[in-house]
């Protein structure tokens, strides 16, 4: 690749990660003055928007590259631009117009605006100081988006341009070495003790270019085990990083980022999620550590951010229509996540064809004079227990040469042996376990309860395909998986505001616990809008119009329909602003001080905007199980949770009862090709129609 482009005596840059540039020429005037009159014959009736800047001194056209350009990949999408320019002469204010954007009416007629730094001089991105124009001609699908910089003092500085604040992989590589030092420093300071930061960085596989596709491992060290996850075969490449430690009775949460390349904002509400976690004093962070594990995947498609994509992975498709069947050799980086998520949801446990010949039992170094230590106590009770013993493999193996009948019939009886085992204390097992195991390991009943789940818990493929409308028949309850939540991070183009999707559910109990994390959510953030989530069944199985692929298989719709989870969702963060702002209410801690004054215009979005978002996820999953000490539930119109769950509960139950006269509205996105159907808690404007009970 050329060090830049030279047009005018203009330098443009486009070799660095996540650049997109084809190519730039000097603007005709007399073109470039027809088109922006309007005046062309074919093109009759443009949507215009004008400013008063004054004439440029010069003036460019440029072209992004599709996504995939230049292979036999290649497709439509054109959205995400960014870019280097150094001008031969400091003060001179010069146009860009980039000539062959997808359209983005919706979003640059509502104040969205490009980002820029100077390097060196101003080195922190910031939108643009004038208002972008724009041309949107529909008769001849043309979309021109037009804006001006005034050239730095230094000649010798670099501004850079992007669609919006970017997140590159290099970017990614770097803020992860800077964690890794930071942990390893507190890891010499001190000894770990229970409350501490248990933290491991692993690369899970390679994309299709050889880039890492990272997962990071948070928690704290309450019930850590002596064993190290299994090398899942096909998995783990780095034979040199070793597995993370196994955890008693900690549920996973699960999130990833960055599935589509273009949508950045993703990273950072991830990036706020992780700083919260890696907080060794924050209350909530400590009891999140304490509770739960996290996955966090910071960049599912490494390749398409570092071509510089907006949607697509290096062979053109969009990764997040295929968690349903993944390939190894296609799609490795979902076929990571949909192992992983496989492994983590029967609690640690794999059918022998998943075993890799290579696995780790790797003890931890703990202090042991640290006699107080939590963690301590844990070893010494769980050394000498194995998760996947010998005998737990020859069950796997019996399993794995059962018919689909005989499956069947096991199916049916596994799922009460599984709530038996659940409800079960550290008394003797329950007779009927009890019979289970004389009828079928020939009364060897002296199998640890974890041996006898594993027997009960292994799927095979042929499994997966006996379930009903899609669903697994023998998908197990939530409250029995592994796995507590499950998000993956997106962001949105036309639709103003953060919210999230869920799936769709008939019984109300269930639809009123999926919109129970979204509507903490809007407690615990300024910027969240439950107003705008969507629980609807379409929204599950919409067909793109640019691929012809469905929802079903996104990441939120295949993990519910392979594992059963009802907290499995996808966040949505619109790029420039939202549509309102909420009353955040007081924390317990706070109700007697005086809050900060409240905005009531919703700000332009960013970093620091979702990285606020990443950082509510913390107490508002606390706030799910009633977890969070200083909670701002109390003092909510809602008054606990039990009250919110009431809440949710009527709305579910009166949606289904009268769902023509419940909080519904629809909206047709034009660039996402959404169709999203809106519950909401408050008439906000005049296209809602409200329910008597809402």
């Amino acid at each position: 690749m050329d060090e830049y482009i030279e047009c005018d005596g203009f330098q443009f840059y486009n070799n660095f990660d996540s650049a997109n540039l084809a190519k730039v020429e000097r603007a005709d005037q007399n073109t470039d003055k027809k088109k922006n009159d309007g005046k062309s014959e074919n093109n009759k009736n443009p949507k215009v928007s004008s400013s008063n800047t004054p004439p440029p001194n010069h003036e460019f056209n440029i072209w992004t590259k599709y996504d995939c350009q230049g292979t036999e990949f290649q497709n439509s999408t054109k959205t995400w631009f960014y870019f280097g320019v150094k001008a031969p002469k400091s003060g001179s204010l010069v146009k860009f117009n980039l000539v062959n954007l997808n359209k983005q009416v919706k979003m640059f007629s509502q104040g969205m605006s490009p980002v820029f730094k100077v390097i060196p001089g101003h080195n922190h991105w910031e939108r643009i100081k004038d208002k972008p124009t724009f041309i949107a001609d529909d008769q001849n699908n043309q979309f021109i988006l037009s804006f001006s910089y005034c050239t730095p003092e230094n000649i010798n500085a670099i501004t850079y341009f992007a669609f919006t604040y970017p997140f590159s992989y290099t970017d990614l590589q770097n803020h992860l070495k800077k964690i890794d030092v930071k942990v390893e420093n507190l890891k010499q300071c001190a000894n770990p003790t229970g409350d501490d930061i248990y933290y491991h960085r692993e690369c899970a596989i390679r994309s299709l270019e050889g880039r890492r596709l990272d997962i990071l491992t948070i928690s704290s060290y309450h019930h850590i085990l002596p064993d190290r996850e299994a090398r899942i075969k096909n998995l783990f490449p780095e034979k040199n990083e070793e597995r993370p430690f196994k955890f008693k009775d900690k549920k996973i949460i699960f999130v990833s980022a960055r599935v589509h390349p273009g949508e950045t904002p993703s990273s950072f509400v991830l990036n706020g999620l992780l700083n919260l976690l890696l907080n060794r004093e924050d209350q909530t962070a400590i009891i999140l550590r304490q509770l739960y594990v996290f996955k966090l995947i910071p960049m599912l498609n490494p390749d398409g951010v570092a071509q510089g994509y907006y949607r697509m992975d290096t062979r053109g498709v969009n990764l997040n229509r295929l968690y349903l069947n993944p390939s190894m050799e296609n799609h490795p980086t979902i076929y990571a996540a949909k192992a992983l998520l496989r492994y983590y949801h029967r609690l640690y446990m794999l059918a022998e064809n998943y075993i890799s010949d290579a696995t780790e039992k790797v003890e931890v170094k703990i202090d042991a004079t640290n006699s107080t230590s939590t963690c301590n106590r844990d070893f010494k009770n769980m050394i000498g227990s194995h998760v996947i013993s010998d005998e737990t493999n020859k069950l796997l193996q019996r399993v794995n040469l059962m018919s689909l009948e005989e499956k069947s019939k096991r199916i049916e009886q596994g799922n009460h042996l599984r709530n038996c085992l659940f409800e079960a204390s550290e008394n003797p097992v329950c007779k009927c376990i009890d019979e289970f195991v004389r009828k079928s390991f020939g009364g060897r009943h002296n199998m640890s309860k974890l041996s006898i789940f594993a027997r009960l818990t292994v799927e095979t493929e042929e499994e997966m395909k006996l379930g009903n409308n899609g669903v697994q028949e023998n998908c197990e309850k939530q409250e029995n998986s592994g796995i507590f939540l499950y998000i993956d991070l997106h962001s949105h183009a036309s639709k103003k505001g953060i919210f999230m999707y869920g799936n769709h559910f008939d019984d109300p109990e269930d639809s009123s616990a999926c919109m129970l994390l979204p509507k903490l959510m809007s407690i615990n953030n300024p910027n969240f809008h439950f107003t705008s989530c969507n629980f609807a069944e379409k929204n599950m199985y919409i067909i793109d119009k640019r691929d012809g692929m469905s929802r079903e298989g996104s990441g939120r719709v295949a993990v519910y329909k392979s594992f059963g989870l009802i907290h499995s969702y996808t966040l949505e963060c619109n790029y420039n602003t939202g549509r309102v702002v909420n009353t955040v209410p007081a924390r317990v801690k706070e109700r007697f001080r005086k809050l900060h004054s409240q905005l009531y215009v919703p700000p332009k979005y960013n970093p620091s905007v979702f990285e606020e978002v990443g950082a509510a996820f913390g107490p508002s999953i606390l706030d799910m199980t009633g977890h969070n000490p200083n909670s701002r539930l109390p003092n909510s119109q809602y008054r606990s949770l039990k009250g919110l769950i009431s809440y949710l509960k009527l709305i579910s139950s009166n949606r289904y009862q009268s769902p023509k006269t419940c909080l519904q509205k629809v909206n047709l996105s034009d660039t996402e090709n959404d169709v999203d159907i809106d519950i909401h808690d408050g008439a906000e404007n005049s296209e809602i129609r409200q329910c008597s009970l809402c």
